[in-house]
Order: structure tokens, then C-alpha cells, then sequence
């Protein structure tokens, strides 16, 4: 008789197979994709962003989270601590059982993050977030039902980060400053006055605005996913144009893999999500919690009560900016990616701007609250004994009407207080 074997799998059924799984709405797979997405854009991120993360030649000066404690963490123990959080992001990304992977991930991103602001970027704060709810509902012996309760936590959350992104962009700076800066690689195919260019703006909050509501939503969901693929393309073609802020180009990037995950041909909803708030165990009603604070918190920042960056500021104008007068002794002192950031203004003052120091050496924003700046301004003005070498000016947050300003200055002495 001639002997017949079980003939092996053809290649990339198994690939096909979860694509499969993910379309026709199943939870698991869609959970798995975006935790796996996540791991992966952390990832580039930090590679993106390495001198932030892995600090072999950072001068700009770290903000902890308390000031007032020694120093921040050593380099080597810095390394230690991003070391693990790599390994632990790259087991996430392509193993499945990674619970314990999932909470080393988590643990070292909060230490990292504790002994500097600047690396709480918004693009960390989303990961983190959603990290932390797939965490609360990580089940090894239950996938598929820890799965349909994590997975309309999860879309609420990332619904939230669209609203109240729209929500900040509504205001006069971001309509006639960053959007003429985004488009200023169009501007040989078309030019815009100044009205249509502030209407244009509105359209894009008003937007994204939509888009947060609507993927909450069934019946406008699936529009949705296609406004927000849209919209990210559009970012990235013009970013991209303008070789600005790569790190964002792996934010838009990743977003782009994660909205069809969670919400395509998707069935579950936020009433679903609440409704396991009496039902749930204490680690749903924890993960329900964030969505919570994810809903509410934002709102507090327009009255300065909740950080900017957590509440989808950036790059909405709507931001605090800040530079340092900085005097000849402590321009002498400064290093040299932040000398070659001074500008002499039409007085003669030398000014450091933070934002181009950031992202020349660190590749990212600097972390963008009073707070920071001030912990900043009082490392350079370490680098000297006269108290009047350095001063730290400030622009406050724009009004969302007219984009009118309030300007303050403070010098060595009053950040010493």
C-alpha cells in the first residue's frame, strides 16, 4: 500500500487565517493586532527618539517628575531600564502568552517616564494607555472573553484621543499659524488666503471632532475609519514634505494600522463597555476608570487644571512656549547643539528657544507645561553665579478667539523661590 502523510499547512494559511478572524470581528485577534502594533511603534519610536531613551550624549536638561529629589537616574541604570523596556516591548510584538512581558513593558515605561517629563510625549501617553488597559484584561486562561470586554475599553479610549484632538485645534493659532505651516509644501500647487485657510482649519478640527464621535458609533464607524486613514495619510504626506518630527511619522503610521483593528466591521459598542461596570471584576472597572479620566481629564486643561499633552495639544497652538535669555557667560557655557540654537533679536539679546533645542538633540518636543520650563531654566542657570545670565520668558497659551497672548519673565532668582 502506498503510504500516505498528513500533507503540512500551505505557507501563510495560518497569516490568512487571522486576517480572516480580524475582519469578521473577532475580539481576540483584533486585541492581539493592536497590542502588537503598539509594541512595534513603541519601538520606532524609542529608535526615532534614541537619545531620549538612551541618553549617550543628551545635554538638554531632564525634568523629573520631583524636582526637589536628587539627580535622575543614572545613565547606566537608565540604560538598564530602556534595555528592558525594548526587550520587553519586542517580546510583546511577536510572542502571544506576554503577560509577564506586558507588565515588565509597563513598569520600566513608568520608571523611564518618572525621571523625565520629556519622555511623556502624547504619542507614549496613548501607548501607555492603551498598554495598560489590555494589561488590566490580560487573561491566559480566558482570551475570548477577556477580549469582548477589553476590546470597547480600548475603542473608546482611542475615540477619545480624536475628540479632544479636534476639540484643542479649535482655537485662532491653530487655524492661522500651524495650519499655513503644514501647508506650506503645497503652496507651488496652490495658494489660500487667509479666510479659507482659517475655514480650513475648523474643517480639520471639526473633523477629527467627527471622527472621535463616530467611531463610537455602528452606524457611522466604518465612514469613520475611512476619514481617519484619510487624514493621517494626508499628515504624513505633508510632514514628510516638510522633514519635520519624524517620531510623528510612526505615531501617524502605527494609528493607521490601529483604528481599522479596533473598529472595522466592529459590533461592539461603549454602552457594552459601561455595562460591565456593575457586572465586571475590579480589573474592568479599573480599566473602565480610564477610560473615565480618558473622557474627562482633558477638559480641566482649559483651565490649566490637566497637562496640555495629555489632553491632545500638540501641535494644536495651543500650547505654552517657551525660550531663555541667555547672557555672555552662560552662552559661552552652553553646549553646542544648544548654541547653535541662539538667535540675537533686534535688542541684542541672545535667545535660547527650548522647542529647537528639543528637537535637535532629543528629537521631540520639550514636554510642554510652566513646570518643565522652569526646571530647565534652572540648569542653565547653574552655569554661572550672576543671577541675571539667564531669564526664562514665557508665552502663554493663546485666546482661542482673537490668538492674543500673555508674556512672562522670570529670572534666576524668582526660580530659585
Amino acid at each position: 500500500m502506498r503510504r500516505t502523510e498528513a500533507s503540512p499547512p500551505e505557507e501563510g494559511h495560518d497569516v490568512r487565517a487571522r486576517v480572516a478572524r480580524l475582519l469578521t470581528g473577532d475580539p481576540a485577534a483584533r486585541v492581539l493586532l493592536l497590542r502588537r502594533v503598539v509594541a512595534a511603534a513603541l519601538i520606532a519610536g524609542g529608535a526615532l527618539s534614541h537619545n531620549l531613551w538612551f541618553p549617550t550624549s543628551r545635554t538638554f536638561p531632564r525634568a523629573p517628575f520631583i524636582p526637589r529629589l536628587p539627580s535622575p537616574l543614572v545613565p547606566a541604570l537608565e540604560y538598564l531600564t530602556g534595555g528592558l523596556l525594548i526587550f520587553s516591548l519586542a517580546s510583546l510584538a511577536l510572542a502571544r502568552g506576554s503577560t509577564k512581558y506586558l507588565y515588565a513593558a509597563l513598569a520600566s515605561l513608568a520608571l523611564l517616564v518618572s525621571s523625565d517629563q520629556t519622555r511623556l510625549q502624547p504619542w507614549v501617553y496613548q501607548y501607555l494607555l492603551i498598554l495598560f488597559v489590555i494589561a488590566l484584561h490580560q487573561r491566559p486562561d480566558s482570551d475570548e472573553r477577556s477580549a469582548g470586554q477589553c476590546l470597547p475599553i480600548l475603542q473608546v479610549v482611542v475615540a477619545m484621543f480624536y475628540f479632544w484632538g479636534g476639540v484643542q485645534k479649535l482655537n485662532y493659532s491653530f487655524c492661522h499659524e500651524v495650519v499655513p505651516q503644514l501647508l506650506t509644501p503645497l503652496r507651488n500647487f496652490a495658494t489660500l488666503t487667509e479666510t479659507q485657510t482659517s475655514a480650513l482649519g475648523v474643517g480639520l478640527a471639526s473633523v477629527e471632532i467627527f471622527v472621535g464621535c463616530g467611531l463610537l458609533l455602528r452606524r457611522t464607524r466604518n465612514l469613520c475609519v475611512g476619514l481617519a486613514l484619510a487624514m493621517h495619510a494626508m499628515l504624513l504626506v505633508l510632514l514628510i514634505a516638510k522633514s519635520l518630527n519624524s517620531v510623528i511619522w510612526a505615531w501617524n503610521a502605527a494609528l493607521m494600522l490601529a483604528v481599522p483593528s479596533l473598529f472595522w466591521r466592529s459590533d461592539a459598542s461603549a454602552r457594552q463597555a459601561f455595562a460591565d461596570w456593575l457586572r465586571g471584576s475590579a480589573r474592568v472597572r479599573a480599566a473602565l476608570s480610564v477610560v473615565v479620566l480618558c473622557a474627562v481629564l482633558p477638559a480641566l486643561s482649559f483651565r490649566g487644571w490637566w497637562d496640555m499633552y495629555l489632553s491632545g495639544a500638540l501641535y494644536s497652538g495651543n500650547t505654552t512656549v517657551a525660550v531663555v535669555r541667555v547672557g555672555e557667560q552662560v552662552y559661552e557655557r552652553l553646549p553646542p547643539t544648544a548654541k547653535r540654537q541662539v538667535f540675537t533679536t533686534r535688542r541684542g539679546e541672545r535667545m535660547l528657544p527650548l522647542y529647537e533645542w528639543s528637537m535637535a538633540e532629543l528629537n521631540v518636543p520639550p514636554y510642554s507645561e510652566p513646570r518643565v520650563f522652569r526646571q530647565v531654566a534652572r540648569e542653565l542657570c547653574q552655569l554661572t553665579d550672576d543671577k541675571s545670565q539667564a531669564e526664562l520668558i514665557m508665552r502663554g497659551r493663546t485666546a482661542p478667539l482673537d490668538g492674543s497672548y500673555v508674556v512672562s519673565r522670570i529670572d534666576c532668582v524668582q526660580l530659585d523661590e
